[in-house]
C-alpha cells in the first residue's frame, strides 16, 4: 500500500520599511506560514500558495506538484485565500485506513487552514497613574515602568519592538523601566506570527524631579525692603518641565490663597509683615516655601522751613533785599529723605540741595515737599504773607520807549526821520521808579529829561538803562535808522524816442500820440508809499496807473512827486513832444 502525502508550498514573500539609513526604523519582518503547538496552521494572507502531493509525511520525501482542472487553471498555481480566519480543503467521501473502504455515511475528508491579514494592536500602561499630560508629552514627577500589552486574534503574537529617542528597535522582553530626568521619546510596534507588522506608534514622556522656581519682586517703591503703600508684590513662578500649576500665598501667617494678580499692601498697617509662598507643578513636585520680610512705610517726611538773612525799608514798606535766604530741613520715620523741592509763587519745583535766595518779587507763596526712598511725600505751604518777608523786589523797572512824529516799524527796527522825538518810558510797581539814563551807538551816558532826536541820516543803537529806589535795575536796547532821503523815481516809456525837436532853444525827444508813460518808484529804506504826478503845471493827481492820451503837436512837462512811508518826498520831472 502507498500511502499519499498532501504537502502545502508557499512561496516566502517579505514586507519591510527601508532602514535608509536611520536606526529608528522598523527591522525587517517576512510574512509566512506559522504552525502552532495545537497544531492549527496559519498563513498570510498575501502569500501565494502551491499544492503538493507525497507518499510519506517525511520533510524529505519526494512530492508532486498538483495541477488544477482545466477551469481553475487561471486561479491556481499559485492561489491565494479568499476569506480572513478559518479556511478549508476537501476531498469527497472518508476512506477507512485499515480497509480501504468508504466510510457510510458518506462525509468529506477536510483539511483546515487559517488565513491571517491583520496586524496586531500595541497598547501602553504605566504602572504610576498619576501623571500630567499637555499636547503629546505625559509628565511624571518619579520613575516609572510603562508596560505594552497587545492584541492579536488569529495567528497570535510573535513579540513587541521598541525604540527610544531614536535607538536601533530593540525586541520588547520586559516592562521598559524609566528613572532619568529626561525627556522620552519612545516608538513601538508589534508583529504577529504569519509576519503582519502593525504600524509604528509613538509616546512622549517626561520624568520631572526638579521643582519650581519662584521670583517674588517689588514695583515701584522699593528701597532696602522698605515699601509703600503704593508697591506691589509680584511672584512670578518658573517651571521648565511640566509647568506651574499654581502658586499660592500667605501674609503674616494667615490664609494661603492663590495666586493670580500683584499683591496689593495698602491695606496693611505700617510696620513689619512677611509674605510666605511657593509654587506647584503639574506633576506635584512643590517648591520649598519661601518667606519675604519688608517694612511697610506709609508716612511721608516732616519739613520744617527758616528764614536766614535781613530785610530792609523802602517807600515806607518793607523790602527783602535780595540777601535773604530759606533753608529747610527735613525728617523721616524709616526709609530716609531723598530729595527736597521747593516753588515759589506756584512756579516750577527745583530742588532743594541748600539755601536758596527769594528771587521772585511781590508777595511770596513758597510750597515745598520732602520725599523719602519709597516715595512717600506730602506738599507744605510755607511763608505765605509773613511780614519779615511779604515783600521782595529783585527787578529792575519795566522799560519801554515810542515815537513822536513820522515813524515806521518793521520787524526789529524802527525807521524815524531828524524830526521824529524818542521818548523813553519806565515804571516800577514795587519799590518805584527813580531815574533813567541812555546812550546813543554805545557813546557818552546820558541822563535822560525829556524827548531827544538823532540828527544822522543811518542806523543807530539806543541803549536805556532804569533804576527803581533800590537801585534795581533793567536794560533794553533797541535799532532805529535814520532816513530823511525821499524815494528814487523812474520814467519809461512805451515807445523808444528815434528823434528829438528843438522848441525855443530847448531839445527835447519826440513820441507819437499813442505813445505810454510808465512811472515807478523804489526807497532804500522804509519803501515807497505813494506817488503824485501834474501834466502842464495842472493840480496833482495820484498815480494809479500807466499816462495816456496825449495830445499831437504838444510840448508836455510832467513833474511827479514820491513819497517813502516816513512822508521824506523826492520830485523829478520828465519833458518831452508829441509830434
Amino acid at each position: 500500500m502507498r500511502i499519499l502525502k498532501l504537502s502545502l508550498l508557499f512561496i516566502v514573500a517579505t514586507l519591510f520599511i527601508s532602514n535608509s539609513g536611520n536606526s529608528q526604523e522598523p527591522l525587517k519582518h517576512i510574512k509566512k506560514i506559522y504552525r502552532a503547538k495545537n497544531g492549527k496552521l496559519y498563513a498570510n494572507k498575501d502569500l501565494p500558495l502551491y499544492f503538493r502531493i507525497s507518499t510519506s509525511a517525511d520533510d524529505d520525501a519526494e512530492s508532486y506538484l498538483l495541477m488544477p482542472s482545466k477551469d481553475s487553471k487561471k486561479y491556481a498555481n499559485p492561489m491565494y485565500l479568499d476569506s480572513e480566519g478559518y479556511n478549508t480543503f476537501r476531498s469527497p467521501s472518508k476512506v477507512d485506513t485499515v480497509t480501504k473502504k468508504v466510510v457510510y455515511p458518506l462525509e468529506d475528508i477536510i483539511y483546515e487552514i487559517y488565513s491571517d491579514s491583520k496586524s496586531p494592536v500595541t497598547k501602553f500602561s504605566f504602572d504610576n497613574k498619576k501623571y500630567y499630560k499637555k499636547d503629546t508629552v505625559y509628565y511624571f514627577s518619579e520613575k516609572l515602568e510603562v508596560k505594552f500589552t497587545a492584541y492579536e486574534a488569529t495567528s497570535g503574537l510573535e513579540a513587541t519592538y521598541y525604540s527610544i529617542n531614536g535607538l536601533a528597535y530593540k525586541k520588547l522582553t520586559s516592562p521598559i523601566e524609566l528613572n532619568e530626568e529626561k525627556l522620552y521619546k519612545i516608538k513601538f510596534y508589534s508583529v504577529d506570527n504569519v509576519g503582519n507588522v502593525e504600524p509604528p506608534k509613538s509616546i512622549n514622556i517626561k520624568i520631572d524631579l526638579t521643582n519650581p522656581t519662584t521670583k517674588l519682586t517689588v514695583n515701584p517703591d522699593l528701597y532696602n525692603d522698605i515699601l509703600s503703600p503704593r508697591s506691589r508684590i509680584t511672584l512670578e513662578a518658573t517651571d521648565e518641565n511640566s509647568k506651574i500649576k499654581k502658586t499660592v500665598f500667605a501674609i503674616n501667617g494667615g490664609t494661603f490663597y492663590n495666586y493670580h494678580n500683584p499683591i496689593i499692601i495698602s491695606g496693611l498697617k505700617e510696620g513689619e509683615h512677611t509674605i510666605a509662598y511657593y509654587s506647584l507643578d503639574n506633576v506635584g513636585n512643590k517648591e520649598t516655601q519661601k518667606e519675604y520680610k519688608f517694612y511697610l512705610d506709609k508716612t511721608p517726611p516732616i519739613i520744617v522751613d527758616e528764614l536766614i538773612g535781613n530785610t530792609f525799608i523802602a517807600n515806607g514798606r518793607e523790602y527783602s533785599s535780595g540777601r535773604s535766604k530759606v533753608k529747610l530741613t527735613a525728617m523721616d520715620n524709616k526709609a530716609g529723605v531723598r530729595e527736597i523741592r521747593y516753588s515759589i509763587n506756584d512756579g516750577e519745583f527745583l530742588e532743594y540741595t541748600k539755601p536758596f535766595y527769594l528771587s521772585k518779587s511781590g508777595k511770596l507763596k513758597i510750597q515745598s515737599f520732602a520725599t523719602d526712598n519709597v516715595n512717600n511725600q506730602i506738599i507744605s505751604t510755607i511763608l505765605t504773607n509773613k511780614s519779615s518777608i511779604s515783600y521782595v523786589d529783585l527787578s529792575g523797572p519795566t522799560l519801554g520807549h515810542n515815537f513822536q512824529g513820522a515813524s515806521f516799524i518793521s520787524k526789529d527796527t524802527a525807521y524815524i526821520t531828524s524830526n521824529t522825538k524818542i521818548k523813553l518810558a519806565a515804571k516800577d510797581g514795587a519799590s518805584g521808579y527813580k531815574r533813567m539814563e541812555y546812550s546813543i551807538d554805545n557813546n557818552e551816558i546820558i541822563e535822560y529829561t525829556k524827548f531827544f532826536s538823532i540828527n544822522n541820516e543811518g542806523t543807530h543803537s539806543i541803549t536805556y538803562t532804569g533804576y527803581d529806589n533800590v537801585d534795581n535795575s533793567s536794560t533794553n536796547t533797541f535799532i532805529c535808522v535814520e532816513d530823511n532821503t525821499g524815494p528814487e523815481i523812474f520814467f519809461r516809456f512805451s515807445i523808444l524816442s528815434d528823434k528829438t525837436k528843438n522848441i525855443e532853444g530847448g531839445n527835447y525827444d519826440v513820441y507819437p500820440n499813442h505813445v505810454v508813460l510808465f512811472l515807478s518808484s523804489t526807497d532804500s529804506s522804509v519803501g515807497f508809499d505813494n506817488m503824485l504826478y501834474s501834466v502842464n503845471r495842472l493840480p496833482d493827481k495820484a498815480y494809479t496807473s500807466l499816462i495816456k492820451g496825449f495830445q499831437q503837436e504838444k510840448l508836455y512837462s510832467i513833474k511827479v512827486t514820491s513819497i517813502d512811508k516816513l512822508g521824506n518826498k523826492s520830485q523829478k520831472t520828465v519833458d518831452f513832444y508829441v509830434e
